[in-house]
């Protein structure tokens, strides 16, 4: 964790704000309730001062007494809480070597550094020479190419080219890396560092790019940061938001009928929600529950995830004679005498069953509905609010 606290330059008398990066989904909107009480946080601007930084990362107290914003920080550390300790290592001797104060600079520095090689002990120069390899091949290489290197060899040619530097963070060798552009300062590039339902690409639809800017979206997510993303992004309405689903862990019977490009972000966020509280087996049963039911939108999906108690669902059966012999050997309604087994006719039974509880079998197995209401009259029901789903988005034409 980073500790840093933060404080409003025009008005010291709001007082100081310790704030924790990387910020953690369910304390995010208490952060921005805090800074917005101290007239701070801005979703596009650096507004937030920086008294003091601690934590393990000491090259970040060179952002002591400058601005920063809230989401490029927070963006920065869930970049670094990745970073091993080599990495942690190339990170910051990079960023003496180049010179690099702003946090624009050093976002794109999580991207690059790892190109670098840097020695901090040189006790053992088989494995330094080792690293070093790896460093200027992509970080990776075959058993066979590792063992034909000569770690020591490639260790005393590295140090005697005597273009190192040194720096608090040990010597830094920085084989041609390039500082490429990869944040444009409004967009955060591409990164996954949790767990997410969908992710979504969002682009203007009234730019005329080939290839527009890319708003990334990870959902589920909170009402305040999915508003600040799209503040960040420069969307004004959702008429303007163009969506494409790019990656999804919702079953494939979701994904086939979601149509996201006329869902609004509201509703794609609360059936996000609702998949997200479901373990694998119930991924699976609201598989088998869309194939039954065949909703046709993300609040009718949400609807069906939950309420999965209202429907029977027997995986891997699809048979009458199957659901007969689930029902009387497994299912622990009855107490079978396996002598009487062979006389049984399961498929009748099963098929008896079937016909009572209207239920089908589909890919996934067998589903019935048992609820009070009718199907379609439950599909209607208004989606409840769960966690990661505050109220809906007012932000000018987002609460549609």
């Amino acid at each position: 964790m980073i500790q840093t606290i933060i404080s409003n330059a025009k008005h010291p008398e709001y007082g100081q704000a310790t704030i924790s990066f990387p910020i953690k989904e369910n304390d995010y909107p208490n952060v921005v309730e805090l800074l917005r009480s101290m007239g701070l946080g801005n979703p596009l601007e650096r507004d937030c001062r920086v008294d003091e930084v601690c934590g393990d990362w000491p090259i970040l107290k060179r952002l002591e007494k400058v601005a920063i914003n809230l989401d490029e920080m927070d963006y920065l550390a869930r970049r670094l809480d990745s970073f091993d300790a080599q990495e942690k290592a190339k990170f910051q001797a990079a960023a003496v070597k180049f010179g690099l104060f702003d946090m624009r600079q050093l976002i794109d520095l999580t991207f690059c550094c790892q190109e670098t090689t840097v020695i901090t002990d040189f006790s053992d120069l088989e494995k330094v020479g080792r690293r070093h390899f790896l460093d200027v091949n992509g970080g990776s290489a075959s058993s066979e190419e590792l063992e034909n290197v000569d770690g020591y060899e490639t260790a005393l040619l590295l140090i005697g080219e005597g273009d190192g530097t040194i720096t608090p963070y040990g010597v830094i060798y920085d084989n041609g890396m390039q500082l490429r552009p990869v944040y444009d300062g409004q967009n955060f590039p591409l990164y996954r560092d949790g767990d997410s339902v969908f992710l979504l690409g969002l682009t203007h639809k009234s730019n005329p790019d080939m290839n527009p800017p890319t708003t990334w979206l990870f959902l589920p997510a909170c009402r305040e940061r999915l508003e600040r993303t799209l503040r960040r992004g420069g969307y004004e309405s959702e008429d303007d938001i163009h969506i494409r689903l790019s990656e999804s862990t919702a079953p494939n019977e979701i994904d086939s009928r979601l149509d996201v490009e006329h869902e609004s972000l509201n509703d794609l966020n609360k059936l996000a929600s609702a998949i997200a509280l479901l373990d694998v087996d119930q991924g699976v049963k609201l598989g088998a529950v869309v194939q039954m039911a065949n909703p046709r939108t993300a609040a009718e999906m949400t609807a069906l995830a939950q309420n999965l108690d209202l429907f029977d669902f027997v995986p891997g059966i699809h048979s009458p004679r199957e659901y007969g012999e689930f029902m009387i050997r497994e299912s622990g309604n009855f107490d079978l005498d396996d002598d009487l087994a062979p006389f049984i006719d399961y498929e009748a039974y099963g098929q008896k069953q079937i016909n009572a509880e209207d239920g089908e079998f589909n890919d996934q197995g067998y589903v019935a509905y048992k609820g009070p209401q009718s199907l379609s009259e439950l599909m209607m029901r208004p989606p409840t609010e769960q966690r990661h789903v505050g109220p809906e988005m007012q932000m000018g034409g987002f609460s549609r």
